[in-house]
């Protein structure tokens, strides 16, 4: 577990270090890895690799369609809420009635997009030479790599620390 997510911190600083370290990684990484699988497949790659770069680009469009949600939606009113307990306040208006469907959202989501994670792993074990002999495939795997491992530790982050601390804050502030 990172030594930053634990205990001591607040909620709003929380959603800030996510911000900064996750999304920030991933708002960089999902247009480079399209770009390197354009590229691939434009190269004239097998048909297994077009697949692939498909079943990435959806991916990588529900990626940042949930980061959008966090850092627009979420994020903000669970920093409100943290606002709110450090001023002694009640709780502040939000744009849904409790955090907790968002909350809720944002886990399906998390599903969702690791059971597209495991597809496109599958899908990418189909590839075959002469393609893994490219060194840009070299690089998209180990980019891939890189991006299931920051997305499965944010969603532990968030579903484990972060969204349970949310609620039980609002909670308090009620």
């Amino acid at each position: 577990m990172d030594r930053g997510y634990e205990g001591g911190r607040s909620l709003d600083a929380m959603c800030d270090a996510i911000v900064e370290r996750y999304h920030a990684s991933l708002h960089e990484s999902l247009p480079l890895i399209r770009h390197e699988l354009d590229e691939i497949v434009a190269a004239g790659a097998s048909s297994t690799l077009t697949v692939m770069r498909d079943a990435f680009s959806e991916l990588a469009d529900q990626i940042e369609s949930h980061l959008a949600k966090e850092e627009n939606l979420l994020f903000p009113a669970i920093e409100a809420l943290s606002s709110a307990q450090r001023a002694g306040g009640g709780r502040p208006a939000h744009p849904f009635s409790t955090v907790l469907h968002p909350i809720r959202l944002m886990e399906a989501e998390h599903v969702r997009i690791e059971s597209a994670l495991d597809q496109l792993r599958q899908c990418a074990r189909g590839v075959g030479e002469p393609d893994t002999l490219l060194p840009a495939w070299a690089r998209c795997m180990t980019a891939l790599r890189h991006l299931e491992q920051e997305l499965r530790e944010q969603h532990r982050i968030e579903n484990e620390l972060l969204f349970p601390a949310a609620l039980e804050l609002e909670r308090q502030v009620w």
